[in-house]
């Protein structure tokens, strides 16, 4: 890995799979974690959101991460890199693209949920109780729809990418509560019994253990980041 301020030079490009990043954004972490499932080989470069290189805008104009590069081809968006790695390397498949219909159950999945659930994880990191409640009672639809799949995961007997998506966002939901001392606890709740016997399963899953261990990026690092935004000065290193 390396981190991306605005003094650094571009890298060279490279054959390999460099992923434009920052260490804590749920957009970039689902794009590891589909790396990673899909056995790719790959280059972690953290940019400095505050602090962006003037050379980052000619690889994506909207300044934005992730963005996947490789030789001259590059990619943002992340449900574009979703696709661009499964036409890309196809070994490993990450999309139930063999049934139209289960390719577009995933597909609308993802989409609601980065619609309606997404943002309320994201301006809990500023705001937790205007955003909290909200969050809850989406997630009692995220349990529901879980346990009508019938299935271990949205992917059927394995984790797909619409797994590694739901996951990289709602696995700060916990470290947001510690980082602001939030006094809430669902666990008991039979509304939420299918959403937390997915969310064990997926803990477990060997590329997110190995991506947690490789950058070292854990509950505690979590906390301690949020905690640095919630101060006003996030700082991407924490734990480092």
């Amino acid at each position: 890995m390396s981190f991306i301020e605005k003094s650094s030079p571009r890298p060279a490009k490279s054959s390999k799979v460099r992923l434009y990043s920052t260490r804590f954004d749920p957009y970039s972490t689902s794009i590891r974690y589909i790396l990673r499932a899909k056995g790719i080989d790959f280059e972690d470069c953290y940019i400095d959101l505050q602090d962006r290189p003037d050379w980052y805008k000619d690889i994506n104009p909207t300044g934005e991460i992730p963005c996947v590069e490789i030789d001259d081809e590059v990619v943002p968006e992340s449900m574009i890199i979703y696709d661009y790695l499964e036409a890309k390397f196809p070994s490993v498949k990450m999309q139930q693209t063999d049934s139209a219909y289960k390719w577009s159950k995933d597909r609308l999945f993802v989409t609601r949920f980065m619609q309606n659930v997404a943002p309320r994880i994201h301006d809990s990191r500023t705001k937790p109780k205007e955003n909290f409640d909200q969050l809850l009672e989406k997630l009692k639809k995220v349990s529901q729809i879980l346990g009508m799949r019938g299935t271990d995961y949205i992917g059927g007997d394995s984790p797909n990418y619409a797994d590694y998506n739901l996951f990289a966002w709602v696995e700060v939901i916990p470290c947001l509560k510690a980082a602001h001392d939030l006094k809430i606890d669902i666990h008991g709740d039979e509304a939420y019994k299918d959403y937390f016997a997915w969310v064990y399963r997926m803990d477990k899953d060997k590329y997110i253990e190995q991506d947690r261990v490789e950058r070292n990026v854990n509950f505690k690092t979590r906390v301690e980041f949020f905690k640095t935004i919630k101060a006003g000065t996030p700082n991407m290193k924490v734990g480092l």
